[in-house]
């Protein structure tokens, strides 16, 4: 395969993106969170009630880096763990009211976010470079595995 940019322009896309969400973070007077934890709230927007471990593996992190990012964020009161209703032996994962008032806000970044991305595309072609993105990321997710 030919030398391509493709490494080099996901990292400036990452690296610009994560300046420009910590900027409207800060706007929002979200300063106190991590881009980091947004992982976090994304996946429990989608389902509370979560262990660490399947968080962990949804954010692809570590369970204990997942630890001490879930550990500030019930220190900042944006979640809660609770005793499992199937287990009395482990935890979930919950958002507080505090955290679920996040999720528009959230939302919004996260919407304007990819709008900034896409900018520059047609919905066809923001259509393929997600497809093209996915396939790259599972590609280098069985790599890794």
């Amino acid at each position: 395969m030919h030398h391509r940019a493709i490494l080099s322009l996901a990292a400036r896309i990452h690296e610009e993106g994560r300046r420009n969400l910590l900027q409207r973070m800060k706007a929002e007077g979200l300063d106190e969170l991590t881009t980091s934890c947004g992982d976090i709230f994304m996946v429990l927007f989608a389902e509370e009630g979560q262990s660490l471990t399947a968080v962990a593996q949804k954010i692809r992190r570590t369970k204990s880096t997942t630890s001490v990012m879930v550990d500030r964020l019930e220190k900042q009161g944006y979640i809660v763990k609770q005793v499992s209703p199937d287990d009395a032996r482990a935890s979930v994962i919950c958002l507080t009211p505090k955290g679920r008032a996040l999720r528009p806000m959230m939302m919004e970044i996260s919407e304007k976010l990819t709008d900034d991305i896409c900018a520059g595309l047609t919905d066809e072609e923001a259509g393929e470079l997600e497809r093209l993105l996915r396939k790259c990321a599972c590609g280098m997710r069985t790599a890794a595995d």
